[in-house]
């Protein structure tokens, strides 16, 4: 029992540390370049946050602009989250 609720207090902390990072300088760049490929909107990424159980990543811009890049079959798609 102890070991299962030092295990989840673990990633827990793992969790909330992912969370409150807002993506690396690089990452952020490539979500743009990819974003402004699609012709969409995006000037400024304020956030970029990967999906814990799928290869997609949330990204937001301009702090209006909410977007999924997700990889298909090896091609990244934008879409828009309304």
């Amino acid at each position: 029992m102890r070991k299962i609720i030092v295990l989840t207090l673990g990633l827990l902390t793992i969790s909330f540390n992912v969370l409150s990072d807002d993506g690396s300088p690089e990452m952020k760049a490539e979500a743009k370049a990819l974003i402004q490929a699609a012709d969409y909107q995006c000037e400024k990424v304020n956030g970029v946050y990967p999906a814990h159980f799928s290869n997609s990543f949330t990204v937001f811009c301009d702090d209006v602009y909410e977007y999924t890049i997700k990889d298909r079959g090896g091609r990244w798609v934008v879409e828009v989250n309304d």
